[in-house]
């Protein structure tokens, strides 16, 4: 219940990484139009700037992808690093410090995320396009309007 606070961040965050590893970190334009169609299904008009970030975001998840997908469980870590990253920037609303850095990797290992020195370089990556991502003002006003139309809903 708590997931969908923001509206459909979380989706775009889950969606891209699952496009990044069942495309196993390869894809052609088809493939890439078929990204953008699909995250325009969730409502979210996929303009230019939003192409940029999604598209920023898709490489950020693919040289971490590229580099861990040798270990077991890369499904489940690519899983809990959209889940984790997405849940962060909500809970942080886009702003850490060093220790909220930390306890990202912290909970990133825990769900299976192989930290090395060049897959902690990735996940910052990946972190920061995000909050980029959520800071988007085509997607905050989005998720303003989904959550004002809620509250209206329930009231």
């Amino acid at each position: 219940m708590a997931k969908k606070t923001l509206g459909q961040f979380d989706d775009i965050i889950e969606f891209a990484a699952k496009f990044v590893e069942q495309q196993k970190g390869v894809w052609d334009h088809t493939a890439w139009t078929d990204f953008l169609k699909g995250i325009g299904k969730m409502g979210f008009d996929v303009d230019g700037e939003m192409q940029s970030y999604l598209g920023s975001l898709l490489e950020s998840l693919k040289k971490y992808y590229d580099t861990a997908a040798s270990t077991s469980g890369i499904t489940t870590a690519m899983t809990g690093i959209a889940e984790n990253t997405a849940s962060f920037i909500n809970k942080t609303k886009g702003s850490w410090d060093h220790s909220g850095w930390e306890k990202y990797l912290s909970d990133m290992q825990k769900k299976g995320a192989e930290l090395s020195d060049e897959t902690v370089k990735y996940l910052g990556s990946v972190l920061e396009i995000s909050k980029e991502l959520y800071l988007l003002p085509a997607l905050a006003s989005k998720m303003m309007s989904k959550g004002t139309a809620k509250k209206s809903k329930e009231a």
